[in-house]
């Protein structure tokens, strides 16, 4: 591939911002069906679509040069903004977070660091990505999985980063998928499901983050559930690509450093929810928060925020 993908540069740039919006919706459920309707559509996709991007745009680089490499990329991000975020919690009188578990959005880090470490040894398997997927229904069943490396959530986005890495072996960007129309029907589909669902407490289900048996259901129940959101992700997920414009704008810029508007955002994050009053402000108001979540993060990914942030999100870059 050369040169850049302004459709995808666009995605990324959208994914970033419901990122930032779906931390702004808290606390969850909210109280309001029409909120946690817009919630559960955003985290029905937000996060898988980025694990496929992701697996688009990893190489296969086998051998520990590849390793060191994004360790120097992914890892050392991963210290500084713990250390961020340990020092913000302890200014606010709160005991800091294991380092393993990544909270606040660091566990991505950890996961597309295993992503890629294991990229050159997976999609040797026959089969890989059918059986990526009974792998993530399958690890809800074990019981100590959860936080800690972020191991589950890795297990359970697998199947969107190798995806990601297929399409890009047969050329086919991930906002070429499906074409307009289809995405259209794609994201209308995922809206009505995302209301039904609403009335249900199916939150816990999309987070992908510990065992079917840690959720409340029930094993069935949860193995259902995961079946759902998993093929949801990729049809609403996808469709939501398709739709992506073509012309550059101020959604490419964010897309374009949507590395510095993940990680300076959760800076934003460790305060804003241990602050009610914060939240309080912005309600349950979808329109409110999504406004100030595109400011933050257009601010976030504007040059003088970049350059003045870089060692920060690149600190052996």
């Amino acid at each position: 591939m050369t040169g850049r993908d302004i459709r995808t540069d666009n995605a990324k740039g959208l994914l970033v911002i419901l990122v930032v919006l779906g931390h702004l919706v808290w606390p969850v459920p909210s109280g309001d069906r029409g909120t946690d309707a817009f919630y559960i559509y955003v985290y029905f996709f937000h996060m898988p679509m980025f694990a496929l991007i992701s697996g688009w745009l990893s190489r296969v680089e086998p051998g520990r040069v590849a390793l060191v490499r994004n360790a120097r990329l992914l890892l050392a991000p991963y210290v500084v903004f713990f250390a961020l975020h340990t020092l913000i919690l302890r200014l606010l009188g709160e005991p800091p977070y294991p380092f393993l578990q990544g909270l606040y959005g660091l566990w991505y880090l950890l996961s597309l660091f295993a992503w890629r470490a294991i990229l050159p040894y997976v999609r040797r398997i026959p089969f890989a990505l059918p059986a990526s997927i009974v792998l993530a229904l399958a690890v809800g069943f074990v019981p100590f999985i959860g936080l800690d490396l972020s191991l589950s959530r890795t297990v359970v986005l697998l199947p969107f980063f190798l995806a990601g890495h297929r399409l890009r072996e047969r050329g086919i960007a991930p906002t070429a998928v499906f074409g307009r129309r289809a995405g259209w029907a794609l994201v209308a589909a995922g809206l009505l499901l995302a209301v039904w669902l609403s009335g249900y407490n199916f939150q816990p289900m999309l987070y992908g983050n510990g065992p079917y048996a840690a959720l409340g259901p029930g094993l069935v129940v949860g193995l259902v559930a995961r079946a759902i959101q998993l093929a949801v992700a990729f049809g609403l997920g996808l469709g939501e690509l398709a739709l992506m414009p073509e012309e550059e704008s101020w959604l490419t810029r964010i897309g374009r450093h949507s590395l510095h508007v993940y990680l300076l955002h959760t800076l934003v994050l460790v305060a804003y929810r241990l602050w009610p009053a914060a939240y309080g402000v912005l309600g349950s108001r979808v329109w409110l928060q999504a406004f100030v979540a595109v400011g933050l993060a257009w601010f976030l990914a504007s040059p003088f925020v970049v350059g003045i942030t870089r060692r920060l999100v690149a600190p052996l870059g």
